[in-house]
């Protein structure tokens, strides 16, 4: 017999996926995966096997728990693992397209006289337990005014002063080869997005930035 607590739980549950669900209708967020090379994976639709994904974070689950444990998903963990370590699908650009469709929507709901401004942020990205994740590097903390083992991830965003968007992001290593501690380990074909962010990876910042700006304002930000 189920207790009140978890009664509640269960309905928290159904609202939070009928509010995702709306969410992604309202954005079409099943087109735009399709429009980025996002498509099916062994017989199940990709807008599933993602959507179970973005739960994760508003469930306070880890992908652990939420996928590989987790027996009521209509597909195995292998499915997963395949749509966010394919190669060829371009998640930037899905990024990109999602983020103009909803700062098209707050802009509805601001005054035609608040600036609006492009922000770029540099943050660390701290893997310091891990030994052998590809292109790890050696990154200073200007926090803590040390080296930890890591990334950078950074990002490109919009903003009226009251939101931030995320646009553009680049999750980059280290321009330099004696600050990596490991390096490409995978062979992909040069065409594919895989390969691009990967030879990114190891592109200063400085460098990044024009093309990153270019990409946004192309969408018509």
């Amino acid at each position: 017999m189920y207790s009140t607590s978890q009664i509640e739980t269960d309905q928290e549950a159904i609202r939070l996926q009928g509010a995702i669900k709306t969410f992604f209708d309202n954005f079409s967020v099943g087109t735009l995966l399709n429009r980025c090379g996002i498509k099916k994976l062994k017989g199940i639709s990709p807008l599933a096997v993602f959507e179970a994904v973005f739960l994760l974070a508003f469930r306070g689950q880890n992908f652990y728990r939420g996928i590989v444990l987790n027996s009521e998903l209509g597909f195995q963990k292998d499915v997963a693992y395949d749509l966010l370590e394919n190669p060829r699908y371009n998640w930037r650009q899905f990024v990109m397209r999602l983020a103009v469709k909803v700062v098209r929507v707050v802009e509805l709901l601001t005054n035609e006289e608040r600036e609006k401004v492009l922000v770029i942020d540099d943050s660390d990205y701290d893997r310091s337990r891990s030994k052998t994740v590809e292109l790890l590097a050696r990154i200073f903390d200007h926090n803590s005014r040390k080296y930890l083992k890591g990334f950078k991830l950074l990002t490109l965003g919009w903003s009226d002063g009251a939101t931030f968007l995320p646009l553009d992001f680049v999750l980059r290593s280290s321009a330099n080869v004696a600050n990596r501690i490991q390096g490409i380990i995978k062979e992909l074909d040069k065409r594919t997005c895989g390969h691009k962010r990967r030879q990114e990876a190891m592109i200063k910042t400085t460098e990044l930035l024009e093309d990153m700006v270019k990409r946004t304002l192309a969408l018509g930000i």
